[in-house]
This record gives structure tokens, C-alpha cells and sequence, in this order.
């Protein structure tokens, strides 16, 4: 049985969590000369770029709206 959830629950998280969390930001945030290289070379900087942005705004509203404790993993 699936239980709906509203989108504006905020979930509250474990202080593992938060931590975990803000290590992800700042491994985003982290320059990676090398990464950054390879992506100018293959021509898709500015993608790289977009996409850490998403996952910046991302992890980010995670902070803001907390996460569900039991949360899937997609990968």
C-alpha cells in the first residue's frame, strides 16, 4: 500500500544525514581542475557547468525541505 505524501512535508534528519549532506555540497562546490579540463577539451564545459548547478539547487533544497529518512537510492 502506497501512503501519498504532500509535497510541502518537511522531513527531519538525522544529524548523520546533515552531515553527510554538506559533505555532498561541498564535494559539488570543490573545484576539480582536471574534471573541468576534460570537459573544456570534449566541449561540454558549459553542460558541466549546468549540471552542477541542478545538483547544487538540488542538494540544496534538501537542506532547505530535509530529506525522507527511507529514501530510495536510484542509481
Amino acid at each position: 500500500m502506497t501512503i501519498p505524501v504532500h509535497l510541502n512535508v518537511k522531513y527531519s534528519m538525522t544529524n548523520s544525514q546533515k552531515d553527510a549532506l554538506n559533505l555532498m555540497i561541498e564535494s559539488v562546490i570543490k573545484p576539480d581542475s582536471r574534471l573541468r579540463g576534460c570537459a573544456y577539451n570534449q566541449g561540454c564545459y558549459d553542460e558541466l557547468m549546468e549540471w552542477r548547478q541542478k545538483m547544487l539547487d538540488l542538494l540544496y533544497s534538501y537542506e532547505t525541505d530535509g530529506i525522507p529518512t527511507q529514501s530510495p537510492t536510484r542509481l
